[in-house]
């Protein structure tokens, strides 16, 4: 019995750590907020992701709607074709990935726009570069006072 559930628990981490690093392509087929979407892999199955290291507003908050407004933009100017490259799972087991629309980070696009906050512990913990200058931008923007930082 207890090889039984040690080879069971050996293969879930194996998948889990398999979907947790495959890299692949696919269509947005829905922006749920600024910072998580819904793709459709190449099998038709639909993966909800979220952006790594970054937070946007949550619903109804300030500056939400933009930040959504903004990914949808962005992924649609691009005909919806996103590199995804997948970084783990959060804590509620939805995907965690970094995703590349029109050759560009979605979190740097958000940056840019002074609409995330970045986890910068998280980033040093997965050995990000990307995430420098990501919070480069938010830096700005807070020096600035523009996006989430202009009240």
């Amino acid at each position: 019995m207890k090889n039984l559930l040690f080879s069971i628990f050996f293969s879930v981490l194996v998948a889990t750590s398999a979907l947790a690093t495959e890299k692949f392509s696919g269509k947005v087929v829905t922006v749920v907020d600024g910072a998580t979407l819904d793709i459709a892999k190449s099998d038709g199955q639909i993966e909800r992701i979220r952006l790594f290291a970054i937070t946007v507003p949550q619903a109804g908050a300030k500056h939400a709607e933009t930040a959504t407004k903004r990914t949808a933009s962005w992924c649609h100017q691009w005909d919806n074709v996103a590199e995804v490259m997948p970084m783990g799972r959060g804590k509620d087991g939805v995907a965690v990935a970094r995703i590349i629309v029109g050759q560009e980070d979605i979190a740097n696009v958000l940056a840019k726009a002074c609409l995330v906050r970045v986890n910068m512990q998280l980033c040093r913990e997965q050995f990000t570069p990307e995430c420098v200058s990501w919070n480069a931008w938010e830096l700005q923007c807070r020096d600035e006072k523009k996006g989430l930082w202009s009240e």
